[in-house]
């Protein structure tokens, strides 16, 4: 069976002996919302600085323009590479969210302190292909309680799911075509 995928940087968070089974980061449209403002503004701050100046350059007001042209650049820059460094491990022991640019925070819980699973996925989950894996403890929070924006989450619900019931610890090849929910009863009317 092929390696699991890895991200830089995940082995140094594993017990030893601990396996990785899954890596991934959070889906891209995280990004859209952060992209859309960014090119909103830039449109807004050159149409006010086009129909205010009239075509004759205003010291004062390019260069507020142009400052905040460059710091919404810079805010969706750092939002793209928090996505980029962001990513969620799934071990045969434990689910990691490993997060940070120049720090690192590191969230997990044991798979053995996990009661139930749920699995949620939004109409624009199922047409972009991203869902939500939150994790129950019976009467404590955990850390790491939802898995937000995961892409194929399907398979990773499958994966943590034959986890917690011990039947299985390596991931199944998962085929998209294949019915998610199963086959549908016959209607009797």
């Amino acid at each position: 069976m092929p390696r699991p995928p890895r991200l830089r940087g995940a082995d140094r968070y594993l017990a030893p002996g601990e396996r990785v089974l899954r890596t991934t980061r959070r889906h891209p449209v995280v990004l859209v919302k952060f992209i859309f403002v960014w090119m909103l503004t830039l449109v807004t701050v050159g149409l006010i600085s086009f129909v205010l100046t009239e075509g004759n350059p205003i010291p004062v007001l390019d260069q507020i323009v142009l400052w905040l042209a460059i710091a919404m650049t810079a805010y969706t820059a750092h939002k793209a590479l928090v996505w980029w460094t962001s990513y969620y491990v799934v071990t045969d022991e434990r689910v990691l969210l490993l997060q940070g640019i120049l720090s690192t925070n590191v969230t997990a819980v044991r798979l053995s302190r996990v009661a139930e699973t749920s699995f949620s996925r939004s109409v624009w989950g199922r047409i972009l292909g991203y869902g939500e894996l939150k994790l129950d403890a019976a009467g404590e929070q955990l850390s790491l309680a939802s898995l937000t924006y995961l892409p194929r989450a399907v398979e990773v619900y499958r994966l943590v799911t034959s986890l917690l019931l011990g039947e299985k610890l390596e991931p199944e090849p998962f085929d998209p075509g294949e019915e998610v929910t199963g086959p549908l009863p016959p209607v009797v009317l």
